[in-house]
């Protein structure tokens, strides 16, 4: 059975349906970065000297284009393995929409009377934000716009004589701090980054070191380029002054999802263990399973499950949301941990489907019926057989089984919880990709 499993899964290939921008809330401290379907950068020149170097900027990147990190934006076409936010792989930005003052706005450029109220409306709609003109301006116009910086574009601001490239917002889970050099390289321009962990100064070389090292990452960009999210946002910071200040954190991760680091101290785990042991100090616990919240404890979410689902037509959005919230919550797993939706092609656009993903800030990805018919999966229905003309099958099980091979194609999937029924309307299976290489 294993061999034909991943013969289908690297043979299947799904939709994902487009999502509108989505919040993940965290257990606390916030929300967690939201996705944007927008690929573009939104780039304000404000003031006719701008213009020139906004299109020049234009011209570069569309050249050059910036590896937007992934948790930024879901793709909005059918995914492709690498592109999914649970690997933190780049997607490309390469486009920008050039916005400029009415009274001097030329044709090909967005005309705007207020920045504010432009602001209002494009914040949450691009995927990252240049300002060409004095940081003050673009400071008080963002800051009604702030949340949390989880959730909070990537902002820089240029000089308008291209000579500085600032990263205002969101240096690190947004990925400021890389644009901001990115375009500073395209432009011959130098950037200024500001954040403590980035100028911190280099590791004293060994005796064996020609030269002085580099600074190990800070925490929040060693869990953002993994894919991995934290659960208490709230934590975060003082984990990494400590690890600034040079000490060390104890790590607990059974799942083998944080890359190593210097400052991050190994715990004993096994991949059965379901919960941290008794240590000193502080701890790093990443798992797919919910962790009991603890002062001492920073808990990290690895997005390794997939739900499968399959529904009625028209079944009601509440009822799907509160099934699906109580079934994780009975096996014992984070929500921040699924990394997918999945379901037949043909309920790629069910409301209550579509209205959980957004709730969950996930794709929905959806298979044809044939590929299903063909994973093998424990509970097969002759009813869906019939509806979709196949052989009798799973649908909520061949689904997330397929989806989670596509999306960890270096993983093993397997179904952590079979099919299970909710009021005749839906049915529900979970699957998990194990042994991740990193």
């Amino acid at each position: 059975m294993r061999g034909s499993l991943l013969y289908f899964f690297h043979a299947a290939a799904s939709a994902v349906s487009p999502l509108p921008r989505v919040t993940r809330h965290a257990a606390e401290g916030g929300p967690l970065h939201s996705p944007r379907r927008i690929t573009a950068l939104a780039c304000y020149a404000l003031s006719q000297s701008a213009l020139p170097l906004a299109q020049r900027l234009a011209d570069c990147l569309a050249v050059t284009p910036w590896g937007l990190p992934g948790q930024l934006q879901y793709p909005v076409r059918p995914a492709q393995p690498s592109e999914h936010p649970a690997h933190g792989k780049p997607s490309g930005l390469s486009r920008v929409e050039i916005f400029a003052p009415s009274r001097f706005c030329p044709a090909g450029v967005t005309p705007f009377e207020k920045i504010g109220s432009l602001l209002a409306a494009t914040y949450k709609n691009f995927a990252a934000h240049a300002f060409i003109g004095a940081t003050g301006i673009a400071v008080r116009a963002l800051a009604p716009l702030l949340a949390h910086k989880s959730t909070d574009a990537p902002v820089i601001v240029i000089d308008p004589a291209g000579q500085h490239v600032i990263s205002l917002l969101s240096g690190h889970w947004g990925g400021a701090n890389e644009l901001a050099s990115h375009v500073a390289h395209l432009l011959g321009a130098t950037a200024v980054i500001t954040t403590a962990s980035d100028t911190a100064a280099p590791v004293t070389p060994g005796a064996d070191d020609a030269q002085p090292r580099k600074a190990a990452p800070a925490l929040d960009m060693l869990l953002r380029n993994a894919g991995l999210l934290p659960v208490d946002w709230n934590r975060l910071p003082a984990a990494q002054a400590a690890m600034i200040e040079g000490e060390s954190l104890n790590l607990w991760d059974p799942c083998h999802a944080v890359p190593d680091h210097p400052q991050l101290q190994r715990l004993p785990a096994g991949e059965a263990d379901a919960t941290p042991p008794e240590h000193r100090g502080p701890l790093v616990a990443a798992h797919w399973r919910g962790l009991a919240p603890s002062p001492a404890i920073l808990r990290v979410a690895v997005p390794r499950l997939v739900i499968g689902l399959g529904c009625r037509k028209n079944a009601p959005g509440d009822m799907v949301e509160t099934a699906t919230r109580k079934l994780l919550a009975a096996q014992g797993l984070e929500p921040l941990a699924v990394a997918a939706l999945a379901t037949v092609k043909e309920k790629l656009q069910e409301p209550a489907l579509l209205a959980l993903a957004e709730r969950f800030g996930v794709p929905l990805h959806g298979f044809e019926a044939a590929d299903l018919a063909r994973c093998p999966t424990p509970n097969p229905s002759a009813a869906a057989g019939r509806r979709f003309s196949q052989p009798p099958f799973s649908v909520c099980e061949a689904a997330a089984l397929l989806a989670a091979a596509q999306i960890f194609p270096a993983g093993a999937p397997r179904l952590l919880l079979p099919k299970t029924i909710e009021q005749g309307q839906l049915t529900l299976a979970l699957a998990i990709s194990d042994r991740i290489e990193r």
